[in-house]
Order: structure tokens, then C-alpha cells, then sequence
């Protein structure tokens, strides 16, 4: 009898574990994604404070070009990025789905595709990859490398914008 308690009390500890341990990386991943969401949210309402607020000050951003008139990669840093957006009009609109999570402690990576919509016009679609980095127990952006493209897009599983 103790013999196949022992091994069933093992079973329901390293059963918990696991599903202790699942629900900690959802909601450590779920606290990663809204660090994206209010980005994106604030990028939309084009309010660079906010932005600001969830950009590391000394971060970049890696832009991609890709077709046939696409130009060198650029780079552009975080401060660069956010006056170009606040000194920007029309309303922006980027859209990702299927996030894929990365996590080790402090140091987050998430690859999505997206679609960006200009004044509730397609603009382009591509692949975000953002690198984040917990600081004082706030999850950061530390940098964001995107492609661009204009043709060859597959549909957004979101569907088409509600106007």
C-alpha cells in the first residue's frame, strides 16, 4: 500500500508542478503581450508618452523592406521612432496575431505577423519580432525589428477592418 501511494503522491506533486508552472508562463506571457498591446494602442492614439512608457530609452528599431523597391535595412532608434510618430498625422492601425512567446527570467521575445492600416487604409503587412526586458518588475521593449511588404500578404485571420 505505501508503495503505490508514495509513487501516486510523486504523480499529483509533479502534476501540479506542471500545471502550476503552465499558468505562471501564461501569465507571464499575458503580462508580455500587454506591454504590446499598449504600445500599439498608444501608437494609434499616436500618444508618445505612453509609448515612451513601455520603450527602453536606448532601444532601436530594425525596419525591412522587402519587394521589389524595397531599400536597405535601416535603424532607428527608440527617441527617433516616437518624434516620428508624435509629429505624425492620420490615424494608425496595426493589427498581429498568433504571438509566439520566448521567455528566460527578464529577457522576453515575441514574433508575430501583423497588417498596418494608414488613415483605415491597408498600408503594408509583415513580421514584428520585439526583444523586451523586465526592469524594476516592468516589462520593457528593449528593441522591435520588422518587415514590410506590400504584396503578397495572407489575409488577417482578424478579418477585414470595421469602418
Amino acid at each position: 500500500m505505501r508503495t503505490i501511494s508514495i509513487p501516486l503522491a510523486i504523480f499529483f506533486v509533479l502534476t501540479c508542478a506542471h500545471q502550476c508552472s503552465a499558468q505562471a508562463t501564461s501569465a507571464q506571457e499575458r503580462a508580455v503581450l500587454s506591454v504590446i498591446e499598449r504600445f500599439f494602442t498608444c501608437m494609434t492614439t499616436r500618444d508618445s508618452s505612453g509609448m515612451a512608457a513601455v520603450l527602453e530609452p536606448e532601444g532601436m528599431f530594425t525596419i525591412t523592406e522587402i519587394g521589389p523597391t524595397a531599400k536597405p535595412p535601416r535603424i532607428v532608434t527608440n527617441r527617433d521612432y516616437l518624434a516620428r510618430v508624435k509629429k505624425g498625422s492620420g490615424t494608425l492601425l496595426e493589427r498581429y496575431w498568433d504571438p509566439t512567446v520566448r521567455m528566460d527570467s527578464a529577457l522576453a521575445v515575441v514574433a508575430c505577423p501583423y497588417d498596418f492600416h494608414f488613415d483605415g487604409v491597408f498600408s503594408h503587412c509583415g513580421l514584428d519580432v520585439f526583444t523586451l526586458v523586465k526592469r524594476e518588475g516592468a516589462w520593457r521593449i528593449a528593441g522591435c525589428a520588422y518587415s514590410m511588404r506590400k504584396e503578397g500578404c495572407t489575409p488577417s485571420p482578424l478579418g477585414p477592418l470595421k469602418n
